[in-house]
């Protein structure tokens, strides 16, 4: 009977250690869940948050100018949280071809600093790489919220 009960002590020690370690790994993991639950929650708060709209009156030849081979758009944040009014977090299509940073110019309409909700953005872009001819497609995205215009160059 003593060796009955000493190897059921055994298996019992042995499976408050294993049970322990499996504890532990799954406290760790769940942490590790939780905290990238709660990032992706920040973010696509803030992308919800986020709402841009191109201002730009198409019918006008205000947009492209043919001489300079610039675009010339005006987008106004409408969303609920400030934006940042920088190249290089905006992101600039014309028909289809992403346009460098370096190309493209933004600075807030007025005498604000920041893209604020309401504030307007006048983002300027280089275009001598990109082919403009006849109906034109531009998109601007800022925060992964996008706005599309169409216009005749």
């Amino acid at each position: 009977m003593g060796s009955v009960s000493a190897s059921h002590l055994i298996i019992f020690i042995a499976s408050l250690v294993v049970a322990a370690g499996v504890a532990g790994t799954l406290v760790t993991e769940v942490d590790r869940v939780s905290q990238s639950i709660t990032e992706q929650s920040d973010g696509m708060s803030e992308s919800i948050e986020t709402d841009i709209q191109i201002i730009s009156d198409t019918g006008a030849d205000g947009i492209y100018d043919d001489g300079s081979d610039e675009v010339t758009l005006l987008v106004k944040n409408v969303g609920a949280v400030e934006l940042p009014a920088e190249p290089e977090r905006i992101d600039l299509l014309i028909e289809g071809q992403f346009i460098n940073p370096d190309a493209v110019e933004a600075e807030v309409v007025g005498d604000d600093e920041v893209w604020t909700p309401g504030a307007v953005v006048r983002i300027e872009a280089d275009t001598d790489d990109v082919d403009i001819d006849g109906e034109t497609r531009v998109s601007v995205s800022v925060n992964e919220n996008e706005a599309t215009i169409q216009f005749r160059a």
